[in-house]
């Protein structure tokens, strides 16, 4: 019979301590050498990052910002914001009950996959689901929003997701209301027919900072409910894990942020997008997979207030020509923020207008074009043209005058011109008065 020793917790603690420092000398000329090759390489830890102005739309700051990969949970504001386009149409109310199917009941219980525990013999409303989606990221109170939406057809609410994108002209591929991809989604009968197994939301920085924005621009009251580190919906408190909230470890007053969505899987890593404010003006910014999501978003907030200032460019009215009439259209806001690298001694811009009606009526405020404002190095910022007036569709047609100014090229050519014409008409004249002497 063999015997079995146990050693002495000071044997234990010895081999402990020999074993940690041996990894620590084996993994410091490694660690060493990966701090010098991406200290100036990379700033932040995230691999994709995208920060921008949500009214004027100006990019201020990314790196792979166009860049499509996993965003996971983050796929649920383009979920949120159908919603609320639902809502604004009338086809939901807040206040009305959703059927979530036993699939999804299922999914809520799920320890890795749940955050609200949906029951069977309880029914939720439109807002209690759109709550926990955006503060606890419930998978399936999203997945529930969108079938909603979509009278219960889950693919048919992925194309609506799709369609949205295209419109918008934001480089998207969505396979899943909420940012789960198939590996998890098929275990509930939720894969998209044609997809991949594995196939996953694949978004770029960019695309989803945009949904974000257009999300708080149509909902601006959306904050209200996504600054908050918890809130009871039911019988249940939802968690906010955005920790750059009040009582969060990362939290700091003088940031202002106020939501807005964090995300997590193992193809995405950790992901955050957030709503800030700066110099009084409302701020997206977008980190995507990161090895830590809040430490990496306060340095690069910090750095943006370090490296970027904001100046203000007067806009002026404009006039456009829809369905041969002249509709005089004025800014939507008298000045519009630029934002430049500190130091930049370029303050000067060129501004470009582009239309986006095309056929009356026209409503007076309704939005008929854009200032486009460019800067060097392609900086963009853009501000909505508003009608000055209302035109109805059954006025009588005139000519429109050339909204552009003629060049005095134009002006000498169009005067010579009236000369020759004038001059022919006189001849004619003189030739008709001496046949009728003959």
């Amino acid at each position: 019979m063999q015997t079995h020793v146990n050693p002495s917790h000071k044997q234990i603690t010895s081999r402990l301590l020999i074993m940690i420092a041996t990894l620590f000398m084996a993994l410091a000329p490694l660690n060493n050498a990966y701090a010098k090759t991406n200290k100036k390489q990379y700033q932040f830890e995230a691999k994709e990052i995208y920060v921008m102005d949500v009214k004027s739309g100006q990019m201020i700051y990314q790196k792979n910002g166009n860049q499509k990969r996993p965003i996971a949970s983050l796929s649920k504001l383009m979920t949120l914001y159908l919603t609320k386009q639902a809502i604004d149409r009338h086809k939901l109310n807040w206040n009305q009950k959703v059927a979530v199917s036993k699939p999804l009941i299922k999914m809520s219980k799920s320890y890795e996959l749940g955050t609200f525990k949906i029951k069977h013999s309880k029914q939720y409303t439109v807002k209690q689901l759109y709550q926990a989606a955006l503060i606890a990221s419930s998978n399936s109170a999203a997945i529930a929003l969108g079938q909603a939406v979509a009278n219960g057809n889950n693919t048919q609410f992925i194309k609506q997701m799709n369609q949205q994108a295209k419109k918008w002209h934001i480089d998207a591929n969505f396979v899943s209301s909420s940012g789960l991809d198939n590996t998890d989604l098929r275990k509930y009968h939720l894969q998209i027919p044609g997809s991949s197994n594995k196939a996953q939301n694949m978004v770029s920085a960019k695309a989803i900072s945009t949904v974000a924005a257009k999300v708080l621009t149509e909902f601006p009251s959306i904050t209200n409910w996504s600054k908050k580190s918890a809130m009871k919906v039911g019988d249940q408190v939802l968690v906010n894990s955005n920790r750059l909230l009040p009582g969060g470890a990362f939290y700091k007053k003088a940031n202002h942020v106020d939501g807005l969505k964090t995300g997590f899987t193992d193809t995405a890593g950790l992901c955050l997008t957030i709503s800030y404010w700066k110099n009084g003006r409302h701020l997206i910014a977008t980190i995507i997979d990161s090895n830590t999501i809040f430490s990496s978003m306060v340095k690069l907030i910090k750095s943006i207030d370090r490296h970027y200032r904001m100046v203000k460019v007067p806009l002026t009215t404009h006039q456009f020509s829809v369905d041969k009439h002249v509709v005089t259209a004025t800014p939507q806001v008298k000045a519009t923020a630029i934002w430049l690298r500190r130091g930049s001694t370029q303050t000067k811009s060129t501004k470009q207008y582009t239309k986006t009606t095309e056929k009356l009526p026209v409503k007076q405020g309704e939005i008929v074009g854009n200032t486009l404002i460019k800067l060097s190095g392609g900086r963009t910022a853009a501000v909505p043209m508003l009608a000055a007036n209302s035109i109805k569709a059954n006025v009588n047609k005139k000519t429109v005058k050339q909204v552009k100014n003629q060049s005095w090229w134009q002006k000498i050519g169009n005067f010579i011109l009236n000369i020759f014409v004038g001059l022919v008409a006189l001849m004619a004249r003189l030739i008709e008065t001496v046949v009728k002497l003959f």
